[in-house]
């Protein structure tokens, strides 16, 4: 009388939906052996390639995103810095782009030794920068007769380094900006002093001719992929180095995949924007 009618009769137990996890196999529109030749090997190699550099590149975007999210976090203590550099240097550009990325106040001087005339349409667009935004200067310009910008930590103390690239990795470590330079993901940041080096020889040859530095610039393209940026799918400091190169050098020697590049750049990063004021050929925003 208590017999109870089994609860899996005439129950049709539907499949688990498991389309979600499902990959398409490796193996598919292979050539099967025999049939012509033994290329399927060498097709299933290359699949298997693929899948492992796919899962290499998810595991530096999920190794970033701890660096980012679970990482020290920034140094917001009030930057002082103070570069010098000559009239129409890409460290100018470079200053802008470190102000709004500290949310810090620009001040330019002219030294004794400067005999190229000063700007005053880049100045009055430097001063601007961040202002009423914040109340603090801290990054001071200082135009001189130099070869290559230099920097000091702080006024009176001289570093002894030179050039974009040391600027900016001294910047990203003093303030610990892993997501634009993280020296723990040693293939990335290997991939960034590789790309740092070609944009050093670019630098130090602004006035060559234009074919020498139509050579390196194209060199510099060839990183331009499928990605946006120079390294990864991220601003990094070589972004910010060779976009500040492009914007101090005559248009007409910047070749169209380098347009392209440094205009989605420009839009697509709130510290990049600050370079649209001294662009006049990238179309603006309203």
């Amino acid at each position: 009388m208590y017999a109870a009618p089994k609860i899996y009769e005439d129950v049709v137990v539907p499949e688990p939906n498991i389309s979600m996890y499902k990959v398409k196999p490796i193996y598919d529109d292979l050539t099967v052996p025999g049939t012509e030749d033994v290329t399927w090997a060498r097709d299933i190699e290359a699949r298997q390639d693929k899948c492992l550099s796919e899962l290499e590149l998810l595991r530096q975007r999920v190794l970033k995103i701890e660096a980012d999210c679970c990482g020290a976090s920034e140094n917001t203590s009030k930057l002082d810095v103070v570069i010098g550099c000559s009239v129409g240097s890409p460290a100018v550009y470079m200053a802008a782009i470190i102000a709004r990325k500290v949310n810090c106040l620009i001040k330019v001087f002219s030294h004794s030794s400067n005999t190229k005339e000063v700007d005053s349409t880049i100045t009055n667009k430097l001063l601007c920068v961040n202002n009423g935004e914040t109340d603090y200067c801290g990054v001071n310009i200082i135009y001189k007769d130099t070869a290559a910008p230099y920097f000091m930590a702080c006024p009176g103390r001289q570093v002894a380094v030179s050039g974009l690239s040391n600027i900016l990795r001294y910047i990203a470590r003093e303030r610990n900006y892993v997501s634009l330079y993280n020296e723990a993901d040693l293939e990335t940041a290997a991939l960034i002093d590789e790309i740092l080096s070609f944009i050093d020889s670019l630098e130090q040859r602004c006035n060559a001719s234009a074919s020498e530095i139509g050579q390196i610039l194209n060199n510099i393209a060839g990183y331009i992929k499928s990605s946006t940026y120079l390294a990864g799918d991220s601003l990094s400091i070589a972004d910010i180095a060779l976009c500040c190169i492009l914007v101090s050098l005559d248009s007409k020697l910047v070749p169209n995949t380098l347009r392209t590049y440094l205009s989605n750049t420009i839009r697509s990063n709130y510290e990049m924007r600050v370079l649209k004021a001294f662009v006049n050929w990238i179309p603006h925003e309203s």
